[in-house]
C-alpha cells in the first residue's frame, strides 16, 4: 500500500475520535494488524492527536483588548511626502512640462536623427561587420517624457494636495 486512501484516512481518525461502530471498527482492526504501514499512519495520527489535546490553547494579554480600542482612536499615518514637499516637486514638474512643450512647440526636436553605432570603438576593435545606425526621434522621447511627467503631476497633486483636503472636508462633515 503505497498511499492510503482518505475514506481508510478518515476512518483512522474515526477511531481515534472513538465515533467508530463495532463492526467497523473490527475491521479496521484486523487491517491494522496486517499492515504495517496502515499502522504507522495509525500511530502517526494518535501521535498528533496527542500532541493536540495536550498543547494549551494561547491567552491574550489582559490588555488585549484596551490596545486594540486605542489604536482604532489613532489617526492614520501622514503621507510619505509633505504638502511643502509635494507643493515644490509639483512646481517643479510643472515647470518641467513647460519648458518641454515650449521646446517641442519651437521645432527643436523636428530633425530627426539616428545614432549611428559605428563611429564607437567596439566596432573598429572588435567586429568587422558594420553595424546599423538606429533612427531617433527626439521629438516622440519628448512627448513620452511629457506625458510621464503629467502623470507624476497628477500623482502628487493627488497624494500632497487633494486627498488632506479631502480628509479635512472629510472631519469636518461637509
Amino acid at each position: 500500500m503505497d498511499k492510503i486512501p482518505q475514506p481508510l484516512d478518515n476512518q483512522l481518525l474515526d477511531l481515534i475520535d472513538g465515533t467508530l461502530s463495532a463492526s467497523d471498527k473490527e475491521k479496521l482492526e484486523q487491517q491494522l494488524a496486517a499492515s504495517p504501514e496502515l499502522k504507522r499512519r495509525f500511530d502517526e495520527l494518535v501521535q498528533v492527536n496527542y500532541t493536540l489535546k495536550s498543547s494549551v490553547p494561547d491567552q491574550p494579554s489582559k490588555t488585549f483588548t484596551q490596545q486594540v480600542m486605542a489604536k482604532l482612536d489613532s489617526y492614520p499615518v501622514p503621507t510619505g511626502l509633505s504638502a511643502r514637499n509635494g507643493l515644490l516637486l509639483l512646481a517643479g514638474v510643472l515647470v518641467a512640462i513647460g519648458i518641454g512643450s515650449l521646446l517641442l512647440a519651437n521645432g527643436v526636436f523636428d530633425s530627426p536623427g539616428s545614432i549611428d553605432l559605428n563611429n564607437m570603438v567596439l566596432q573598429n576593435q572588435y567586429m568587422k561587420e558594420p553595424l546599423p545606425s538606429i533612427p531617433f526621434n527626439g521629438k516622440l522621447v519628448v512627448n513620452i517624457i511629457i506625458m510621464l511627467n503629467i502623470i507624476l503631476a497628477f500623482l502628487v497633486l493627488d497624494r500632497t494636495i487633494l486627498k488632506p483636503w479631502f480628509d479635512k472636508r472629510a472631519d469636518m462633515h461637509y
